[in-house]
């Protein structure tokens, strides 16, 4: 029916004979529809943050195996944290930058901190004597090497 009501109002005449537009315009008062913004989600990690963040927490323990693990370690970990954060912020990406840096703080001192005891047990550096003066006392105590090692 609608494209019979089309082809009259194009020959000029309608179905009674009568001309004119038999459609009414509903659109005339209501106002364009209009689509929602389009809500943008926040991307995820990628795998950089990811793995800056398991490198940073394996840093941080890490340090305990003579401070070089967890330096380096920590140093991958800053790396790939900044290569991360590059291409989107994420709280894990943050994350993976702060455990990353404190890996490399307690790198640092831990490495520090065994090269001390390395060189005082080999007889040189300023623990050197401080070891001297345990082995001393224990010997006053009246503690026999021997003792310690089957003890």
């Amino acid at each position: 029916m609608d494209d019979q009501n089309y082809v009259n109002q194009q020959n000029g005449g309608g179905s009674n004979g009568q001309s004119g537009n038999y459609y009414q315009d509903y659109t005339a008062s209501t106002q364009q529809y209009q689509a929602p913004p389009q809500q943008t989600r926040p991307e995820g990690a990628n795998g950089f943050q990811i793995a800056s963040l398991i490198l940073g927490i394996l840093g941080i323990l890490g340090c305990c195996c003579y401070g070089v693990v967890g330096l380096l370690f920590g140093i991958i970990g800053l790396i790939l944290a900044l290569i991360g954060n590059k291409r989107n912020r994420s709280g894990i990406g943050i994350g993976g930058l702060v455990c990353s840096i404190i890996a490399i703080l307690f790198g640092i001192i831990g490495t520090i901190y065994f090269a001390l005891v390395f060189m005082g047990l080999a007889g040189e550096g300023p623990l050197a004597g401080m070891y001297d003066q345990y082995w001393e006392m224990l010997r006053d105590m009246g503690i026999n090497m021997d003792d310690l090692y089957n003890y």
